[in-house]
């Protein structure tokens, strides 16, 4: 899990995500705790994207919204 409360980190672990299909990477490239926004680095069938997320907070903890279903992935457990 990522640590939420630094300004903009750089998170060379990362994580895997099964969307049912195909293992996605995600690797954190910054996070912005003002603008309630990450950055990830995601490998996907062989392709490198860099996309910016909103990051959303339930009772679960902080997910961002992925694909075009909106997934909640969780990133960190409160």
């Amino acid at each position: 899990m990522i640590e939420l409360n630094k300004i903009a980190f750089i998170d060379e672990d990362g994580f895997d995500f099964n969307d049912g299909e195909s293992l996605i990477r995600f690797d954190t490239v910054a996070y912005y705790p003002d603008r309630n926004e990450i950055i990830y680095a995601i490998t996907h069938n062989g392709k490198i994207s860099v996309i910016t997320y909103d990051v959303f907070e339930d009772d679960k903890g902080h997910y961002i919204e992925y694909g075009n279903t909106l997934i909640k992935i969780y990133i960190s457990e409160d």
